[in-house]
């Protein structure tokens, strides 16, 4: 075979990734636009350039958006550490465990597996095991990136049931997916003020991510029945302890999400903002917690010595 039946070869073998994963887009896809797209870094083949999203969404603490077989159903997951389990040494004549030597996410630079957090709605932790295929979605600031990869089993860390994928085989990186989501860093302090209706009670929310369109917040598991889809509600945004600006959303979903310190409830709202300046002040509001987010960024990549990505 020479080197221009070696290249088709090859490029076929990526159309035959993409028509697996893709299936609605591939027809788009020739020989030409494949090459085109790995040089333009549109589609990933090697590990290594998937890995800084991958360790951008465990240590950020992103949600992974996940489809199986194609169906338009989404989960939601996030990425989780495979630590080793604690080791047996002898110290003083006595058996003791101890923490390996192991850094936090450290398994992913290994680019041979993925393990994520049980899906949520529950009922997909059921289907991913039989799945022929599973679609994960990441968001950037600009992008969202779909990776391809593959169920293998349900396996214990450290006593907790977590899904273990193959290392993603394929991705690439899709524009204008949705409205850019601000991420509300740990260092900024913006609470939201949910007014009650009736002889509900105001509730105090913490803000999780904003947009110039909507925003998600979290409340309570018991909060979720004060809560109906398509209702009217008031919100009250507070930064820094200062009350800020109110708009009032539409209540478009009210999710459970497993994350690191267990399930959180989510609420999430589209704007309704009627003025000029009511979307401007959500603008600024938007661009600060990006800005904060960036900051909290480039200090996590300094001290881990990994690029994160924006």
């Amino acid at each position: 075979m020479n080197d221009t039946e070696q290249k088709k070869a090859f490029l076929q073998n990526i159309l035959s990734k993409l028509a697996l994963f893709f299936p609605n887009q591939s027809p788009t896809y020739t020989l030409q636009s494949v090459e085109d797209g790995l040089e333009a870094r549109e589609i990933l083949l090697k590990g290594e350039d998937m890995l800084p999203y991958l360790q951008t969404a465990f240590f950020d603490d992103k949600i992974v958006e996940v489809e199986l077989d194609g169906i338009p159903r989404v989960y939601f997951s996030r990425v989780h550490d495979h630590t080793p389990d604690l080791e047996e040494v002898e110290e003083d004549g006595e058996m003791v465990l101890k923490e390996p030597d192991y850094k936090s996410g450290d398994y992913l630079k290994e680019m041979s597996r993925l393990i994520l957090l049980p899906l949520e709605p529950g009922m997909g932790n059921m289907h991913i095991r039989n799945s022929q295929k599973v679609l994960l979605r990441l968001f950037t600031s600009k992008y969202a990136l779909e990776l391809g990869t593959f169920c293998e089993e349900m396996i214990l860390v450290r006593e907790l049931p977590v899904l273990r994928l193959t290392y993603p085989v394929i991705g690439r990186m899709v524009p204008g997916v949705r409205a850019f989501r601000a991420k509300v860093p740990s260092t900024l302090n913006l609470l939201i003020i949910v007014f009650g209706k009736a002889k509900m009670p105001d509730m105090y929310c913490k803000a999780v991510e904003v947009s110039a369109d909507g925003m998600s917040f979290l409340i309570q598991k018991k909060e979720q029945q004060l809560f109906r889809i398509g209702e009217s509600r008031s919100l009250q945004f507070v930064l820094d302890d200062i009350l800020y600006v109110k708009v009032t959303g539409i209540v478009r979903h009210v999710s459970k999400i497993r994350g690191k310190g267990g399930t959180e409830f989510r609420c999430g709202v589209q704007f309704e903002l009627t003025t000029r300046a009511m979307a401007a002040s959500i603008e600024t509001l938007v661009a600060t917690i990006q800005r904060t987010h960036l900051q909290e960024l480039t200090v996590k990549s300094e001290a881990l010595g990994i690029d994160l990505t924006r």
